[in-house]
């Protein structure tokens, strides 16, 4: 009997361990379990719950159509898969066990090694797979781009026509799909869902996202009315809990590139989507490798200012204001209001509302990024915590800037015809873009002042910042000699790139533009 473990790969097309699992027509236990750690986590909401449980309900339906189905189990991990190892054993099976490495927290590093423990001890074959690309070798970081794109280009694990699960009775805390629902309705109590989910949907959105919706993607990503009409592929919910695979996905895309002959701008949008799915990937790396940048600062002289303490009477204040979207700045707060309703929003707003929040209202990125991962039905722990650490100033102190979104400036680039504010803050409607941006409706309206002076707290904070960063960079100066040469030398290289792409990126935009 082999157990199949599913954890955030809910799918069973291109999935190693399902392929393993079912291989030679094998007797197969197919099981999730519904671990109180993931619900009662502190940075986990409704919306990514939801998500997830109905995603295993389609992954249920899906087992079925092959003669499967999926036991639900409920507790802890580490007791109850040792658990059914045992019970199974007593039937008379050796079991081998099935599962996808994953790549999060600290309790699901341990629960693994528990569970491998256990097997080993019992000298019992466990096999661990890839749920999208992940470099296991601490030796071979250098080969990391190429081994990408080998393993994105690979065959894809067979889907099976048949799984092979007899009838099994266990005597451990178990669950049907309607009592799934029943005990915890509280999850699905989150109003209206913006991200359906499991394998059969994610199918359904990348096909949709394929056909049409990649046009101008390269600039109608930024555009937050834009990506909320879906000009992005809304399938980061999709990724983040594996209902499909980043090769899958990849594969499609080149395979709708060959079939646009003659339409350069369409294989530019679906060039600069594949780009995205690398990006998302070497996340994931990052953390596997460094787990402790989850909740650490990446230099430890940021101890001094960035910490996870608790907010002043001051910083709660200002952390309710950008939390509920009442800050006085139009961008950042139809950003926030839109993370709260729909759990989700574009990447630049994602990053604009962070240097909001730790630049300007001088608060760590430990709290926004709890707020994120309590909001995003995609939040993913190796993105999102990185990347508040990105905006926030810490990382990347090679350079001698970095930056600060200006809200303002961002409803001229990216909402100048008002449409997303309007629509999450219908307080401005009647005002134009040279009022809102002249502040024209303070004191006029219904619509709240701004909380703080921006120019002033970017001088004050932004200098903070930057003399922190110059501190780290001396270090590594002094610590790194050759190795910091070179870094300075990829990095110029980078920006090389960079700048030609956007050069690329303007052309297209330019001729948008005149279309």
């Amino acid at each position: 009997m082999n157990i199949l473990w599913f954890r955030r790969d809910l799918r069973i097309a291109d999935n190693e361990s399902v392929a393993g699992a079912t291989a030679q027509n094998a007797l197969v236990l197919p099981c999730f379990i519904i671990d109180p750690w993931f619900y009662e986590w502190a940075d986990v909401g409704k919306a990514r719950v939801r998500f997830l449980f109905e995603s295993l309900e389609n992954l249920n339906r899906n087992l079925r159509s092959v003669g499967s189905r999926l036991y639900l189990f409920e507790g802890n991990s580490s007791n109850i898969l040792p658990e059914v190892t045992r019970q199974l054993m007593e039937q008379g099976h050796k079991p081998q066990l099935y599962f996808n490495r994953d790549v999060q927290v600290e309790y699901g590093i341990e629960r693994d090694r528990t569970i491998v423990t256990f097997y080993q001890q019992l000298n019992l074959d466990y096999h661990i797979g890839l749920n999208n690309f992940l470099q296991t070798d601490d030796c071979d970081r250098d080969q990391w781009f190429n081994e990408y794109y080998t393993y994105v280009r690979q065959t894809p694990h067979p889907t099976p026509t048949r799984i092979n699960t007899p009838q099994t009775t266990f005597n451990l805390p178990q669950l049907t799909f309607t009592e799934l629902k029943q005990k915890y309705s509280a999850f699905y109590e989150t109003g209206r869902v913006y991200f359906k989910a499991g394998e059969t949907q994610a199918q359904a959105t990348l096909n949709s996202f394929l056909t049409k919706r990649f046009y101008g993607y390269h600039w109608r990503l930024s555009k937050p009315w834009l990506a909320q009409q879906k000009a992005t592929s809304h399938l980061s919910p999709h990724l983040t809990f594996g209902t499909i695979s980043v090769r899958n996905v990849y594969q499609r895309t080149k395979a709708r590139v060959a079939e646009l002959t003659n339409d350069p701008k369409a294989e530019f949008s679906l060039k600069a989507f594949r780009d995205r799915l690398r990006w998302h990937d070497s996340f994931t790396q990052r953390l596997y490798f460094h787990p402790e940048i989850a909740h650490t600062n990446r230099y430890p002289e940021f101890d001094e200012y960035y910490r996870a303490d608790e907010l002043t009477q001051q910083q709660q204040e200002l952390f309710y204001a950008w939390q509920e979207g009442v800050t006085g700045f139009p961008m950042v707060d139809a950003s926030m209001r839109q993370l709260k309703k729909m759990g989700w929003m574009n990447f630049r707003m994602r990053a604009m509302c962070a240097t909001f929040l730790t630049i300007n209202c001088g608060i760590s990125w430990h709290h926004g990024a709890r707020h994120y991962m309590n909001c995003l039905i995609d939040g993913d722990l190796a993105i999102d915590n990185w990347q508040w650490q990105m905006q926030a100033g810490i990382t990347n102190p090679l350079s001698d800037t970095f930056r600060i979104y200006n809200p303002n400036k961002n409803i001229e680039e990216k909402d100048s015809d008002l449409r997303f504010i309007y629509h999450w803050i219908p307080e401005l409607l009647g005002y134009g873009l040279p009022e809102i941006l002249q502040g024209k409706y303070i004191e006029h309206g219904s619509y709240v002042p701004p909380i703080l002076d921006w120019s002033k707290t970017r001088l004050v904070n932004g200098k903070i910042i930057s003399d922190i960063r110059k501190r780290v960079r001396e270090r590594l100066i002094v610590e790194g000699g050759e190795e910091y040469e070179n870094a300075i030398a990829t990095k110029t290289a980078v920006a090389k790139h960079l700048e030609s792409k956007d050069k690329q990126y303007q052309q297209f935009k330019d001729k948008e533009a005149i279309l």
